[in-house]
């Protein structure tokens, strides 16, 4: 899928469109159990428009798209405009301060999202869940900065995050909104200390079956010293109140917080362990991990390892690698990620997410690309979450038709597995046809 906008080039206004046309065969689209009900054809025209600027004084990014789909799926038919998406990033910086503001709209079939794309795109975990239906999402994001190279420095930090959903019949699934607000004082006493100070809150409201309206505000003081110039400490202890009403009543959860990291920087990179505690409408969860940073020849390595315990339940293992590695005409990245979070039921679950991909530069205009994701959402202790799995394998081969044409070809294999069901299994052949423009006004 083509980005959004193309990243901003310095030296003033700059306009990128971009143009693909897809053709797409699935023969289970919409990952059936067992027996699929038959076979999907879609034709895709994508249209792109990318404003970026950059001056000495702000950053604006500016990114709008569109899609013409002709699709016709097992039982129904998909025609005319759709997934409308708007992306904003503005950043101004002056002398001692910066303001940043972000913003996101879209409008889009579930049918049609990619989860391990959504991952990507959005930097988070994404969901699993399936079942179709419309995501309407909105976010808009507010962050100033003040007193950048001062001793004294102030930060202000706000978030609207609305998720409506239509067509949905999944419990999993339901209009959502989380609205936040956090302030942090910096206080420099010397050239190797500095204190930090915070508070924050948290809004959340869900159109789920209880109704649930949650409130979260936590309070924190903390410390970055040098103990020499290798060795760096942060650590941090609060206090979180999680206070959730339903129909069904009113919970408190609340109590001290804490995290404290070693930071050691050796030859070629740094050694870091960290021990954090946090607080959900749940209780208690304690993270202690074990990292390396390594810096290589032709490419770099951060990998981090450890244990997560809950309120309930027993230890689980969690960890996370990011690896890049390039030679003259191939190039690997891999990444491993393996958290515990809470989901929208409550439930203390477990995310894993594994994905390579591997590029090889054919010549000058030609390059072959395999790509696999995994990922795995399951519970922990006796949550009574489902386990969920889903698998994408994809090749692909592009080649530079002329300066401005690429012709995208190639195969994807898909499974997905839940408790309870059959497995569900796809193959799909795609064809794309593209051209950018940029040009400054």
């Amino acid at each position: 899928m083509a980005p959004l906008s193309a990243p901003a080039q310095t030296g003033g206004l700059q306009v990128d469109i971009t143009v693909n046309s897809s053709v797409k065969a699935d023969s289970n689209f919409s990952l059936t159990p067992g027996k699929s009900k038959g076979s999907t054809g879609i034709f895709d025209n994508r249209l792109t428009f990318g404003l970026s600027s950059i001056t000495s004084a702000y950053t604006l990014n500016v990114g709008l798209s569109t899609d013409l789909r002709f699709a016709h799926i097992p039982g129904r038919s998909v025609n005319g405009l759709e997934d409308p998406t708007a992306r904003v990033n503005f950043i101004a910086d002056s002398a001692d301060s910066r303001l940043t503001i972000n913003g996101r709209y879209r409008n889009v079939n579930r049918d049609f999202l990619n989860p391990f794309q959504v991952e990507r795109e959005e930097q988070q975990f994404g969901t699993l869940v399936g079942n179709g239906g419309t995501l309407r999402d909105q976010a808009l994001g507010l962050k100033y900065e003040s007193g950048l190279n001062d001793p004294l420095g102030f930060i202000l930090d706000g978030s609207h995050d609305k998720k409506a959903y239509s067509g949905v019949v999944n419990p999993l699934i339901f209009d959502n909104t989380t609205d936040s607000a956090r302030g942090t004082v910096t206080m420099r006493v010397s050239p190797v200390t500095q204190f930090r100070t915070s508070a924050g809150i948290k809004h959340y409201t869900a159109d789920d079956l209880p109704q649930t309206n949650r409130r979260t505000t936590d309070y924190a003081v903390g410390v970055v010293q040098e103990i020499n110039p290798t060795l760096l400490l942060d650590a941090q202890i609060g206090y979180s109140s999680v206070k959730t009403d339903t129909i069904f009543g009113t919970a408190t959860r609340s109590g001290l917080t804490n995290a404290v990291s070693l930071t050691q920087t050796v030859a070629n990179g740094t050694v870091f362990g960290t021990l954090a505690t946090t607080r959900n409408q749940n209780g208690a969860r304690t993270n202690l991990t074990f990292g390396r940073d390594l810096q290589l020849p032709n490419g770099s390595l951060r990998a981090a390892f450890g244990l997560t315990r809950g309120s309930v339940g027993s230890s689980a293992f969690i960890g996370s690698v990011a690896y890049t590695h390039q030679i003259a005409s191939d190039d690997i990245t891999l990444s491993f990620d393996r958290a515990a979070s809470t989901n929208v039921l409550n439930q203390d679950v477990l995310d894993t997410r594994f994905a390579i991909n591997y590029g090889h530069a054919i010549n000058n205009i030609s390059r072959l690309d395999v790509t696999f994701d995994w990922g795995q959402t399951q519970g922990t202790g006796r949550s009574g979450a489902q386990t969920i799995a889903l698998t994408d394998l994809t090749a692909t081969y592009s080649r530079d038709l002329t300066s401005d044409w690429t012709m995208t070809g190639g195969m994807t294999l898909r499974q997905r597995t839940q408790t309870g069901l059959a497995s569900a299994k796809s193959t799909a052949v795609f064809l794309t046809l593209g051209r950018n423009f940029s040009f400054r006004p």
